[in-house]
């Protein structure tokens, strides 16, 4: 009996079928794991330890009103509570920039985090209004042990002051476990 042209075409395709089934199967076994937890942005406006400083814009004046196109940038210390007294557990560090709504803003920036278990940074971006009473930035990456972490980060304003600036993160992340 004679092999046509369409046998040796479905032998290949099954085959690769079956091929490609193992890898989907070994593939689809990743496990993941849910992550929580909370911890504390502090900034601080005031010399000598300022932690963020508006480097472009109409009137660069930190405490100023925010106007289109203002930049600031900031390299602030992340902390395991609210108050200044509690353990540093790492860095915040990334630019945030006033968009045409005078209360809407764009942040970008990555967060270098070491607590019992985890030390990694996480990537973050998002549009956000300081004057709501919270806003969420998304995960899109990380290092460590973040490696490949998507989520989101739930923001709020923990403690106003002029002189500085506390704000509380709750991270709610899905890291593959590896």
């Amino acid at each position: 009996m004679e092999r046509s042209h369409g046998t040796s075409t479905m032998a290949v395709f099954f085959g690769a079928l079956i091929i490609l089934s193992g890898c989907w199967s070994s593939a689809s076994a990743l496990k993941l794991k849910a992550v929580k937890f909370t911890y504390y942005m502090h900034d601080d406006f005031v010399l000598p330890d300022v932690t963020a400083v508006k480097v472009t814009g109409p009137n660069r004046t930190l405490g100023s009103a925010a106007t289109f196109g203002d930049i600031t940038v900031f390299d602030s210390v992340l902390k395991e509570t609210a108050s200044n007294d509690s353990a540093q557990i790492g860095y915040s560090s990334g630019q945030f920039s006033a968009l045409k709504e005078s209360v809407e803003n764009f942040i970008i920036l990555v967060q270098d985090i070491t607590f019992p278990g985890y030390s990694g940074t996480i990537s973050c971006s998002a549009r956000f209004n300081f004057s709501a009473p919270s806003w969420e930035l998304g995960v899109s990456s990380g290092t460590g042990s973040f490696r490949g972490a998507r989520g989101y980060l739930t923001a709020s304003v923990a403690v106003p002051d002029p002189a500085g600036l506390v704000l509380k993160y709750e991270a709610n992340l899905i890291i593959p476990q590896l």
